[in-house]
């Protein structure tokens, strides 16, 4: 099962939704509420300015009105809370809605305490994302008892064991948002959705998306980002020369990708955290110990930036301080605002999931790419390697 690399953070679906600037445009959010009285409303957008925005309103007889002004369609997250009530972080992703703004009157009626049945006109945009969602939320309630077992498992071993259980449903979930994407190719929802898929996409699948945006879209934020993600995957495929690096290892001593021409590299995507990457090193050691004689070098590039404790401590026990290592170099405050980090070697590589491994020859030429929906499997890696030092 593999581990895809997110950030959960619900900022970030609102930041990741700028598009390219046009003349600012009034919107109006007006509420008729039934059911439970509420008393304050929360609508958080990213603005025409591309600024986080958290507007708060209070709500009377069951009615509000929330104005501002965007520049096209805008994802934005809905929540109702009562007087002096405090949501747990826990709850709070099930008392949001995700729902799209775009410039003119919309309209939310409903009970505030039943999200899914609250009804948002006057956006065509939310329209087709209300599309999206009735594939997919039938999908998720299938899914549900499954993540419960999974989160009510204290064993990290049995915990790995029901993970596998999601495969399934995720490949559902994917088949029908892919299904989508392809039949609405224009609209602001694909262009804003699919970063959350990219990870999960074959490179042809991503470009054909891609190639399915009108000019205006290619032109957006989103749009320009899809073309940079396409870019730095092509840049970690078979092929192609692969990115120099520099960095200190994991003893604070100078490492660069450089030093090694001449000889087979594997790069190993990992992290302490990630379940099927430590599953996966006996076997990483075995073919160290079988190529090693023969050429075969090993970096490990470790998403664990924010906690390097951990890590020198997973490579410690798993026993993989035989080949070299560095950190990733990811920068979180350039992550949360989706800004480009040249010393991010995933970025450079175009690495969204892991454990994803790639090979560079002698010449620096990736020659193999395994372990994401990119490349191939650990059998193909077993057998190229076999091929390469018979």
């Amino acid at each position: 099962m593999k581990t895809t690399l997110c950030i959960a953070a619900l900022g970030l679906l609102i930041a990741g939704n700028v598009h390219a600037q046009k003349s600012p445009a009034a919107f109006t959010f007006n509420g008729k509420l039934s059911g439970k009285p509420m008393d304050s409303v929360f609508v958080d957008y990213a603005n025409a300015d591309g600024k986080y925005t958290h507007a708060a309103e209070a709500i009377k007889n069951g009615t509000f009105s929330i104005s501002g002004n965007i520049n096209h369609p805008t994802s934005a997250r809905l929540l109702f809370k009562t007087s002096g009530e405090v949501i747990p972080r826990t709850a709070l992703e099930a008392r949001t809605r995700q729902f799209y703004i775009e410039p003119g009157t919309i309209s939310l009626t409903g009970d505030a305490t039943d999200l899914r049945t609250l009804k948002i006109t006057g956006s065509k945009t939310e329209l087709e994302y209300q599309e999206l969602q009735a594939k997919v939320l039938p999908i998720r309630d299938e899914m549900k008892p499954v993540l419960d077992e999974y989160y009510a498992e204290k064993d990290h071993e049995k915990q790995a064991a029901i993970r596998d259980k999601f495969e399934p449903y995720q490949n559902r979930i994917k088949k029908a948002t892919y299904a989508f994407f392809i039949a609405h190719p224009t609209s602001y929802i694909t262009a804003d959705q699919i970063k959350f898929y990219v990870s999960s996409m074959r490179l042809d699948s991503i470009k054909r998306v891609y190639d399915g945006f009108n000019t205006a879209l290619k032109e957006s934020d989103n749009g320009k980002e899809l073309a940079k993600e396409i870019k730095d995957i092509e840049s970690g495929s078979p092929g192609v020369l692969a990115a120099v690096f520099s960095k200190n290892d994991i003893d604070g001593k100078p490492l660069s990708l450089a030093d090694f021409k001449g000889k087979y590299v594997m790069l190993d995507f990992w992290a302490s955290w990630c379940v099927p990457c430590r599953a996966g090193n006996p076997h990483m050691i075995a073919l160290y110990n079988k190529y090693k004689g023969k050429g075969l070098e090993i970096i490990g590039i470790s998403d664990d930036d924010t906690k390097p404790e951990l890590w020198k401590a997973a490579v410690a026990k798993d026993g993989v301080g035989i080949w070299k290592h560095v950190l990733r170099g990811l920068n979180m405050q350039l992550a949360m605002k989706r800004l480009p980090n040249p010393n991010d070697i995933n970025s450079l590589y175009g690495i969204h999931t892991i454990p994803t491994k790639i090979l560079i020859d002698p010449q620096g030429k990736i020659v193999g790419r395994f372990g994401d929906s990119i490349g191939g499997t650990d059998e193909d890696m077993d057998k190229m390697l076999a091929s390469v030092f018979k």
